[in-house]
């Protein structure tokens, strides 16, 4: 715990501005500063706070994560109240014996006087040799089209996996309020008409072909009952997944990042919900990976779609038949979820990654019709490239 208005960090100040950024000096915290590792020493007594060594994580983040010392890393707030919901399901799920997620070291906690307390970084283990599923699921599915080998078998143990944690974060689930029906319809739709509006080009006129489709299926929303809501994990994706070599040989599936869904606001991001809404967007990002195979591969293969559809079924057995209390799943908000999902990486593509939208172009051609009101191009994947998925 620390606590003041301001915390020095050799001859620095890090604190927080007006805005609720926290800043060092400020500027952003970034690796190699020297926060990372000062913040790794309160929890872990054999970090060095000045000598130990600082790395950045590269990827594209909310917060900033720095590996200290090639064997922790820590998270820490670009914004202050950023990681509040990943410390609670971090530790809720540390004190239940859960597997196969981020190993929590420890939350550091800042009290300011203004502010009050909150979390300013998250420590957890660093996993050597890891990568997460935009590589490895994308190199496993090009071998299953290009070399026939057999389906993997990570869709099985992902919908076991995520059964579990659903079992731990489920425990105290509670019964939606009686609007959640028609919250969820207005949300999806707010979703869809934004993406309709920043999606043009040949991708805009497939989306309009298909609004009956995906409308027809916001809509079902509606007529599904309220259910059991509970925390979820919020963005999960294949992105979230970390494949690394196993202790004992073997590989090992690691779910990272709760902090929720970037593109929805803090109470929104905090809310309680189904279970069905994780389970969407992890079947939509199965179809991603369909996608980016394909643009790997520098043609339309319907043998990707075809290990996708395999894959969807073989992680929702998986996931059914782990789950303790079968309640927790509402299969009827399964095609709601999944529209207002892809209508969501249309809209991340349009604000923030334009070399993104080919994936949910594809995957959206896939699973819903045409009108064929607009004349219409043929979903093709863009040329491939070394850096980006």
């Amino acid at each position: 715990m620390l606590s003041g208005e301001h915390f020095p960090i050799d001859g620095r100040t890090l604190s927080v501005e007006a805005d609720g950024r926290v800043l060092l000096d400020g500027r952003r915290v970034a690796a190699g500063d020297g926060v990372a590792r000062a913040l790794a020493a309160t929890v872990d007594a054999t970090v060095s706070p000045s000598h130990a060594s600082e790395r950045a994580i590269t990827v594209d983040q909310t917060n900033v994560s720095v590996i200290v010392d090639e064997r922790l890393i820590v998270k820490l707030v670009a914004h202050w109240g950023a990681a509040e919901r990943s410390a609670r399901l971090l530790e809720q799920l540390a004190a239940a014996g859960a597997t196969g997620v981020e190993r929590l070291r420890g939350a550091v906690r800042w009290r300011h006087p203004e502010r009050g307390t909150g979390v300013l970084a998250v420590v957890t283990d660093y996993l050597p040799g890891a990568d997460d599923g935009w590589t490895w699921a994308v190199d496993d599915v090009v071998a299953v089209v290009c070399d026939e080998v057999d389906d993997p078998d990570w869709p099985t143990r992902l919908g076991r996996r995520i059964a579990e944690i659903h079992g731990v974060l489920g425990a105290e689930a509670s019964p939606s309020n009686a609007d959640a029906p028609e919250a969820r319809v207005r949300r999806a739709r707010e979703t869809l008409a934004a993406a309709v509006a920043e999606t043009d080009g040949a991708a805009g006129d497939r989306l309009r072909n298909r609004l009956a489709s995906l409308e027809a299926a916001i809509d079902s929303l509606g007529a599904a009952a309220p259910g059991l809501a509970f925390p979820l994990h919020g963005d999960l994706h294949l992105g979230q997944v970390l494949r690394s070599p196993g202790p004992a040989g073997g590989e090992r599936y690691t779910l990272i990042d709760f902090d929720g869904d970037p593109q929805q606001g803090d109470a929104e991001r905090d809310r309680p919900d189904a279970a069905a809404r994780d389970l969407a967007h992890l079947l939509v990002s199965i179809d991603l990976v369909a996608a980016v195979v394909q643009k790997r591969l520098g043609r339309a293969e319907p043998a990707a779609f075809a290990w996708a559809d395999r894959a969807r079924t073989a992680f929702l057995d998986a996931y059914r038949a782990a789950l303790a209390r079968p309640e927790l799943l509402d299969e009827a908000l399964l095609a709601g979820f999944e529209a207002e999902q892809l209508a969501a990486e249309l809209r991340y593509a349009a604000r923030f990654l334009p070399r993104w939208q080919y994936a949910p172009d594809a995957a959206l051609t896939h699973r819903h019709p045409s009108t064929h009101e607009r004349q219409e191009q043929p979903w093709t994947p863009p040329p491939s490239d070394p850096i980006s998925s």
